[in-house]
């Protein structure tokens, strides 16, 4: 049975000071130098049964909502699964919310997070087996660097290597 492990986050691209975890508090760059404009992101990697990275996704996303984003990298991580074959899925995500809501633990009360969590149910279905696990956030620091690599501007960020090469 080929079974992968999908580590999903997603944030709001604000940084709690250095080495920070994307969630919320005031931007802050992790060195000196001009801080990056950031945005929301979603990353999902997947790991096979060794551990080894068989897959990894990040995405830029419009302003949104922390749960929100959250719920857009688990559709990335779906996305990826599909892609992958997967017999079975573990999606691995540190929103004990999004993952309440979509295992029935949890109602959907939010209006705006009606559409994501039909999105990400109807697309769960194309899959042959998953299960969601809640996760602590420091276990899902891959997913999370991408999410928030994926809300920096690409555009922005070469033009700032670009300065500094020339």
């Amino acid at each position: 049975m080929k079974r992968i492990w999908v580590f999903c986050d997603g944030s709001t691209g604000a940084l709690e000071g250095p080495g920070g975890n994307g969630k919320s508090g005031v931007i802050q760059s992790p060195a000196p130098g001009p801080r990056a404009p950031t945005t929301c992101g979603a990353g999902a990697v997947a790991l096979d049964a060794e551990g080894r990275i068989v897959g990894w996704e990040w995405r830029p996303l419009p302003a949104m909502t922390n749960n929100e984003a959250e719920y857009a990298g688990l559709l990335l991580g779906i996305g990826l699964a599909e892609r992958l074959s997967a017999e079975e899925t573990i999606f691995l995500l540190d929103s004990a919310i999004v993952v309440g809501q979509m295992t029935g633990r949890c109602a959907v009360n939010s209006r705006s997070l009606h559409h994501w969590h039909w999105q990400a149910c109807a697309a769960a279905r194309a899959l042959p087996a998953i299960r969601l696990v809640a996760i602590p956030r420091e276990w899902n620091r891959v997913a999370d660097g991408l999410a928030c690599q994926a809300g920096i501007s690409w555009a922005w960020l070469k033009a700032e290597v670009d300065k500094v090469t020339r």
